[in-house]
């Protein structure tokens, strides 16, 4: 996050704007509306990627979606006008989403202000750039703050802290019972 960006909230506002084309079923097989490839591939080509690399198969609806909300904020003039963004914006596209789209419907990206503001954030993230008036450390700080990957990893991490701890108690209660029988015997 070396360099500094666009304005962030331009990038939410923008995204609140994003057309419901945008969020139709995305074309999977013969099911779906609307070709997320051919429009990512369009996007990274106005970014300077002439021969943009071929996306996998891509069979999550979820994903797709959250692609093409990618593609509308990356079609924003600020970043059509920046030389050098398309290597960056070709691995968001093609890679970086993955695990967002696990953990977050797509609209919500559109629908829901701390998701948009966390989809700006990462998307400048993962382009290198920070908001336009932020230092790194206070981009930093602020998209950990938002981060969904990183609050599903502290959910797991305590639910499976509070299973052990149950464990625990669970063994001490044995152990306990034991002890008390062990005692009660020997009187």
């Amino acid at each position: 996050m070396q360099a500094e960006g666009p304005v962030l909230e331009s990038l939410t506002h923008r995204l609140s704007e994003c057309p419901q084309d945008f969020l139709l079923p995305p074309r999977i097989g013969q099911a779906g509306t609307i070709h997320v490839v051919a429009i990512a591939h369009d996007q990274l080509r106005a970014m300077g990627i002439a021969n943009p690399e071929p996306f996998r198969d891509i069979r999550d609806a979820n994903l797709l979606t959250l692609i093409a909300i990618t593609t509308w904020l990356l079609h924003d003039d600020w970043f059509l006008a920046q030389p050098g963004l398309g290597t960056n914006a070709q691995r968001l596209l093609t890679t970086a989403l993955q695990p967002l789209a696990a953990v977050i419907q797509s609209k919500e990206f559109v629908t829901d202000p701390d998701r948009r503001e966390e989809l700006s954030r990462f998307c400048l993230s993962e382009l290198g750039l920070r908001p336009l008036g932020e230092s790194a450390a206070q981009a930093k700080d602020r998209l950990t703050a938002l981060d969904s990957l990183e609050r599903v990893r502290v959910m797991r991490d305590t639910q499976e802290a509070e299973a052990r701890a149950q464990e625990v108690r669970r063994m001490m209660a044995k152990r306990a019972a034991e002890e008390a029988a062990a005692k009660e015997t020997r009187e």
